[in-house]
């Protein structure tokens, strides 16, 4: 979920670079013992079998102690890179409260600013709609002043995700991370402008897909969003989520399950031998009859996140649903498009959106 200014108010620098001293010293250490493993000698006596099983077993080791304090480094250098910026975050936060507690305004948590100064006396109508001018450009400029606050957290935000190495948080290895770039730009996109550009990647994705442009609903969700076939096909998304970047890998992931569902009626589409098959396009772009097939029974035996009644075991129910050949499929889609989107296709969805 997306950052408010109340939660960014209580950030503090130090103990990111405590953690970054932490994670430096532990890489040192590992990268010390990697170093003297992969120095280690293999006894003359050791011969044959014995002599080639003992330095393919060091090498593996000497790998998987590398892997690890690349690992190690990569978060080093994201907790210092956040470190600096939450120093300057830890800064700006101050001067806007200081500012607004000059100027009698109020922040409140999710960052709205209210007047909190009791108007003067006015001779005449225009000296108050000059104060009120005035007090409204104060206040704009305390509420800029905050969106500069939450963009630079946006990207300390992506920054740390970045920074942390595989299999150890698995949203993050599930859904994938938007680049800290990215992420501090649709930070600074209103809401139209975000609207727009998903907007935009549905059209290019449906298009793509062979198949017609949805329904797109915006609503109120309890989860991210779903697909739906009916009425030629619809996309609900959560509205609450649109200043999340997140959001475009549900885009992407909902998407992928029109793909699937389409898929599975060109497999069983029948047509003349000289006519073109609809499934050669899927076949096109890596999907196999036999995937399709696998999709097909699991959409006729389709698991529910909800899952089933039985209250003992929701844990369960939603592995099923999660693990689920059709929901796998679709979050590896979602993740490797965020993955792979960049600020400039950002601007370009945009640009397009608007010709």
């Amino acid at each position: 979920m997306t950052l408010t200014f109340g939660e960014v108010q209580t950030w503090r620098s130090a103990p990111l670079g405590k953690a970054g001293e932490s994670v430096k010293k532990d890489a040192d250490a590992l990268e010390e013992s990697r170093d003297g493993l992969e120095k280690q000698g293999i006894p003359d006596s050791w011969q044959g079998l014995s002599r080639f099983f003992a330095v393919a077993r060091r090498n593996a080791l000497v790998g998987q102690m590398t892997t690890h304090v690349e690992g190690k480094r990569k978060l080093q250098r994201a907790l210092i890179a956040a470190e600096t910026d939450v120093i300057e975050i830890e800064r700006l936060v101050k001067d806007v409260v200081d500012t607004a507690r000059t100027q009698e305004f109020g922040i409140a948590a999710d960052g709205s600013v209210t007047d909190g100064a009791t108007p003067p006396e006015f001779n005449n109508r225009w000296e108050a709609e000059e104060y009120g001018r005035g007090r409204s450009g104060q206040a704009q400029a305390i509420a800029d002043d905050i969106s500069t606050i939450l963009a630079n957290a946006a990207v300390v935000d992506a920054t740390i995700a970045n920074g942390i190495p595989a299999g150890h948080v698995s949203e993050i290895d599930e859904r994938g991370t938007v680049s800290p770039e990215v992420a501090k730009r649709w930070s600074e996109l209103s809401d139209d402008e975000r609207k727009a550009i998903i907007e935009q990647q549905i059209e290019e994705l449906a298009e793509a897909y062979g198949i017609d442009n949805p329904t797109i609903i915006w609503e109120q969700l309890s989860g991210n969003g779903s697909w739906s076939e009916e009425n030629g096909g619809e996309v609900r998304l959560n509205i609450d989520n649109i200043d999340d970047p997140d959001i475009l890998h549900t885009v992407a992931h909902e998407m992928q399950h029109a793909r699937q569902h389409e898929a599975v009626r060109d497999n069983n589409d029948w047509q003349f031998p000289w006519e073109d098959d609809p499934f050669d396009m899927h076949e096109d772009d890596g999907i196999t009859e036999d995937q399709a097939d696998a999709w097909e029974d699991n959409f006729d035996n389709y698991q529910d996140s909800d899952g089933p009644d039985d209250p003992e075991i929701p844990g369960d129910a939603y592995e099923e649903y999660y693990e689920q050949p059709v929901e796998s499929n679709a979050r590896d889609e979602g993740r490797e498009y965020v993955d792979g989107l960049t600020e400039d296709e950002l601007d370009r969805l945009l640009e397009e959106s608007q010709e």
